[in-house]
């Protein structure tokens, strides 16, 4: 809405109604008096009326601020009609020359009679003092008494138009008269009305037309004065606007730029009594403004323009725009440095708080939790299954699952609580003043939430959460906060992922074993500082080892370390892919001794992880590895979880393999996510059964029908198929009477043994095996 104007007081109104009175009734007068004695005829003298209205728009300003007083030197052509006609027409033609300027300016209608009341009670002033003082034409009294009417209306004018402005403002007589272009005003005054004399002596002894010589110096002195006047007040006004632009750029705070913003256009539009708002409407009749843009909204920076002269109302309102633009430069650089700060203290993708933020958070709410004796909870969730998503649908499926899992957990909890995204696939949830069986109730959500899975490029891909918490009171800080929840995390990834557990103490001691261990692992495999042993594998109609099986073991500070400890912990710290490089060289460098014993070719079985395969170095390994051992036939064996779950391997480097010789087994069949389906998609040409499956054939009936089933499945597609899990006699019996299948391996037949006893094994089998005979005799592995 626009501000309501100011009303003006009382006493203000009565003074420049009394000075309009007065100087109508001086006009009425000169009226009377001109018919009543004659008038001189028409001349020269009555093109002072548009003169007067033309000088007029040239006048030099005084301004304090609260208002402003402008001195006009169209006077001069007063001075021209009192040496030239009688004093009563010469009142008369400036009085009609004073209506005629002020009648279509754009001033308020009080401004307008104010100022026809000073210009025709001056006119009077200055009428009586040349005619009172005025001696022969052309002497020098004359021209005194010029010089003194001169001043009469310019005293008059300046004193009653600084009375008017100090009633109506507010302020005292003496700022309105005591300015700095006071001195300057009065020295150019009196020249310029001499001007007017100097017309009318030359209008005495000369023709008419030789007037318009004076138009030059006329023309010149009224350029020059406004020069003067309006470079000052250009200057005052650069001066504030450098003196905002500079202030603005030490604000730190929006507050303090639209503080700074008011107090600025105040002291630029010389306003200290009436107010300079800033609102959402723009300016009103009889105002300024200029839109402010401070990156919300934009609001209207407004100033009352009745009081500014007319001469620098135009000056005002581009200086303003000019200060709204320094303030909007300075919202601009907050807005800059607060998107920075969000920035360095949020993630990118998620927008959720990163770790520096939450560590912040996280010692502010053990502090308060300690001053109120509440509690607090720290989640830290590590997303189960995530990398395939990015390893086979792309870095930018795997940013929308995170930003959808994001969303996910903030619907999980409290508005109050903080989920924050640590990196990766790596999420933190603090909760305040929650009891333990809240913190129970989150972790359902969670693990429910995420349960569902995600769905990317139309498949949907399974998700789960592995969740460690800590609790306020085990960590004295938030990085042993953010510790302690790390640990339980994996020690939850450990128990089989998907599922939460809290931190105690002894995962602590846990998780410094697990990393010494993990060290130890690293410098072994860059040592090449762990051994081999292999399992053979045996024709099942015939008994003989048609392969083996390369096995790894490794052997830290004198005690054996079980594959099924630092296998998952290579997988789970990327070493995988250095230990089955390592497990290749040393398969390749046992091959051949072991044909040589075989004498003939032979199977070499070598596990791998779907990690290497997505190596862009694998498939030129597996190569390098084909010409050390060219008598002997490679088997790759993955794991089914590695085909059919959320593991799926590289395909491509499979087929190029597989089409250069490289034949693919499937470990651990029938106990993973199976799906007869993507059998005839991969190049897979041996299924070996999980040895839960042989466990039981020769007593469960429906144990030995489901493995013929597979092993008749097989058959089908053209795979052979092997049986794992052969520990006892009756179990070979089951295999060779109702199941069918062509191959096993298993206790019965051959522990896993070092490549010196399995080169004796090797050169020894001639002969079918008797399933009466004992197993094989080897040191165990």
């Amino acid at each position: 809405m626009a501000a309501a104007p100011t009303r003006r007081p009382t006493v203000s109104h009565c003074f420049d109604g009394a000075v309009l009175a007065l100087g109508l009734g001086l006009f009425a007068w000169a009226v009377v008096a001109m018919f009543r004695h004659g008038t001189q005829g028409p001349g020269v003298e009555w093109l002072a009326i548009p003169l007067i209205a033309i000088i007029a728009r040239f006048p030099m300003l005084l301004d304090r601020g609260a208002g402003g007083i402008e001195v006009g030197f169209d006077s001069c052509v007063l001075m021209f009609l009192l040496c030239t006609v009688p004093p009563a027409q010469a009142i008369v033609l400036w009085s009609l020359g004073v209506i005629v300027t002020q009648l279509p300016s754009d001033k308020r209608p009080a401004s307008k009679s104010f100022n026809i009341g000073v210009g025709l009670v001056g006119g009077g002033v200055s009428a009586a003092i040349i005619t009172g003082l005025r001696g022969e034409l052309g002497s020098p009294q004359e021209l005194l008494a010029v010089a003194l009417g001169a001043a009469g209306y310019f005293a008059v004018d300046f004193l009653v138009s600084g009375i008017s402005v100090a009633l109506e403002a507010h302020s005292s007589l003496r700022a309105q008269l005591v300015q700095p272009g006071s001195l300057i005003a009065v020295a150019c005054f009196v020249p310029f009305d001499s001007l007017g004399y100097l017309g009318a002596v030359v209008n005495r002894t000369s023709p008419w037309w030789v007037l318009c010589l004076l138009a030059v110096p006329l023309v010149t002195l009224l350029v020059a004065t406004r020069a003067v006047t309006r470079g000052g007040e250009h200057a005052r006004r650069l001066s504030v606007l450098f003196a905002s632009a500079v202030r603005a750029q030490t604000l730190s705070e929006p507050r303090q730029i639209t503080d700074a913003l008011v107090r600025d256009a105040r002291q630029l539009l010389g306003l200290k009594t009436r107010d300079v708002v800033l609102r959402d409407a723009p300016p009103a009749s009889g105002e300024i403004g200029a839109r402010l843009r401070d990156g919300r909204r934009d609001r209207w920076l407004v100033a009352p323009s009745q009081l500014r002269a007319r001469s620098t109302s135009q000056a005002d309102q581009t200086a303003l725009e000019a200060l709204a633009a320094v303030s909007s430069d300075a919202f601009a650089r907050l807005r800059l440095g607060e998107d920075m700060t969000h920035l360095a203290r949020h993630d990118l993708l998620t927008n959720l708080p990163n770790r520096g933020l939450l560590r912040d958070r996280l010692e502010h709410a053990l502090l308060m939790s300690r001053r109120r004796g509440s509690s607090l909870a720290l989640l830290f969730c590590d997303l189960d299954g995530f990398k395939p998503v990015n390893d086979r649908f792309g870095h930018a499926a795997g940013d929308a699952v995170l930003i959808d899992v994001a969303q996910r957990l903030r619907d999980c909890v409290r508005e109050s609580d903080t989920v924050a995204r640590l990196g990766g696939d790596e999420f933190a949830i603090l909760l305040e003043d929650v009891r333990p069986t809240e913190v129970d109730a989150a972790c359902e959500r969670v693990l429910a939430a995420l349960g569902t899975g995600a769905l990317v490029a139309g498949h949907q891909v399974p998700l789960g959460a592995s969740i460690g918490i800590a609790f306020g009171e085990t960590g004295s800080s938030a990085e042993h906060l953010l510790r302690n929840a790390d640990m339980a995390m994996y020690q939850a990834k450990a128990r089989g992922k998907n599922r939460y557990v809290q931190y105690e103490r002894s995962l602590g001691r846990a998780r410094v074993q697990r990393l010494e261990l993990l060290e130890s692992l690293r410098t072994a495999v860059a040592a090449e500082d762990l051994r081999l042993v292999y399992q053979p594998v045996i024709q099942v109609d015939t008994g003989r080892i048609v392969g083996v099986e390369a096995l790894a073991r490794w052997t830290s500070k004198g005690m054996s370390v079980a594959p099924d400890v630092f296998i998952p912990m290579a997988e789970e710290s990327g070493l995988v892919v250095a230990l089955g490089d390592l497990v290749l060289d040393l398969a390749a460098a046992d091959a051949q001794r072991l044909v040589a014993a075989r004498g003939g070719p032979l199977t070499i079985g070598i596990n791998i992880s779907a990690q290497q395969l997505r190596e862009p170095a694998f498939v030129a390994k597996v190569e390098e590895t084909m010409l050390k051992m060219p008598d002997a036939n490679l088997v790759l064996e993955l794991t089914e979880r590695d085909y059919v779950s959320h593991q799926a391997p590289d395909l491509d480097a499979m087929t190029y393999l597989s089409e250069r010789g490289v034949a693919f087994a499937i470990d651990d069949f029938g106990v993973g996510f199976s799906s007869i389906g993507y059998l005839q998609d991969m190049p897979v040409r041996i299924i070996k059964t999980d040895a839960s499956f042989s466990s039981a054939i020769d007593r469960d009936e429906r144990s030995c029908a489901l493995l013929r089933s597979i092993t008749l499945m097989g058959q089908a597609l053209e795979l052979d198929v092997l049986v794992e899990g052969i520990e006892r006699t009756e179990q070979l019996e089951h295999l060779r009477d109702h199941v069918g299948a062509p191959f096993a391996q298993g206790y019965l037949l051959h522990r896993p043994m070092p490549v010196a006893q399995v080169v004796e094994a090797l050169r020894a089998d001639t002969a079918p095996i008797d399933v009466t005979d004992k197993v094989t005799a080897a040191t165990p592995a």
